[in-house]
C-alpha cells in the first residue's frame, strides 16, 4: 500500500510540491487551472509496480473553496479526471475510489456528492456492517451536463452530455444526454429545449 498524501491549497491558492509522490505523477493539473484557496486533493502513492490513475485535471478547471477530491492508491481503478473548462464549486466532494470520469465543460454546483464506492449489505445481518466489504463503481458525467446544488451522484452512473440534474436530487441510475432529471429517487421531468 502506498504511502497516503493530502495537499491543501493555502490562502493564497498555492499548491504545494508534497502533492507529487517522487517519481510517480499522482496529481496531474493542467494549465490556467483556478484552484481556490481551501481546496483539498487528496491522493496516495501507488506501490512499486502498481497502475493507479491517481487525479487528472484539464485545462481552465476551477475548484471553489471546500471542493475535495480524493482517491484510494491501493485499488488499481482509483481515480478521478475531469475535463477542459468544468467548474466545481463550493464544498463538494469527489470521492474517486471507484473511478469518476467528469468530461469538459461541466457546472457543478455547491455542496454536491460524487460518491464512487459503498457498503456490501448483502452478507448475514448478524455480523457487523463495517466488515462486510466494498462495492465499487465507475461515474461518468459527459460534457456540458450540470449538476444541481446538494445533489448526490453514486456509482455506476453515467450522466449524459447536455444532461441536468436539479438541485438536492439523488441518482441512482444513468441520465440520457439532454435530460433533465430532479428528485429522490431521480426521475425525469423533461428535455433541454422542451421546456
Amino acid at each position: 500500500m502506498g504511502l497516503g498524501i493530502r495537499t491543501t491549497l493555502d490562502r493564497w491558492g498555492r499548491l504545494w510540491r508534497s502533492a507529487y509522490a517522487s517519481r510517480f505523477l499522482v496529481v496531474s493539473i493542467g494549465p490556467d487551472c483556478d484552484l481556490r484557496p481551501g481546496c483539498e486533493i487528496e491522493c496516495g502513492r501507488p506501490s512499486r509496480g502498481q497502475n493507479y490513475r491517481g487525479i487528472s485535471l484539464g485545462k481552465g478547471i476551477t475548484l471553489c473553496r471546500g471542493v475535495v477530491l480524493t482517491t484510494d492508491s491501493y485499488l488499481p481503478e482509483s481515480g478521478i479526471t475531469i475535463g477542459d473548462g468544468t467548474s466545481i464549486n463550493r464544498n463538494t466532494l469527489v470521492q474517486g475510489s471507484g473511478e469518476v470520469n467528469i468530461g469538459k465543460n461541466v457546472l457543478i454546483g455547491p455542496s454536491v456528492i460524487i460518491w464512487s464506492s459503498g457498503h456490501k449489505i448483502d452478507s448475514p445481518p448478524d455480523g457487523p456492517i463495517k466488515g462486510q466489504g466494498l462495492t465499487f463503481g465507475t461515474i461518468t458525467i459527459e460534457d456540458d451536463a450540470w449538476i444541481g446544488a446538494g445533489s448526490i451522484i453514486l456509482q455506476g452512473v453515467t450522466i449524459g452530455a447536455g444532461a441536468v440534474v436539479g438541485a438536492g436530487s439523488v441518482v441512482k441510475k444513468d441520465v440520457p444526454p439532454g435530460e433533465i432529471v430532479a428528485g429522490n429517487p431521480a426521475v425525469s421531468i423533461g428535455r433541454r429545449g422542451e421546456r
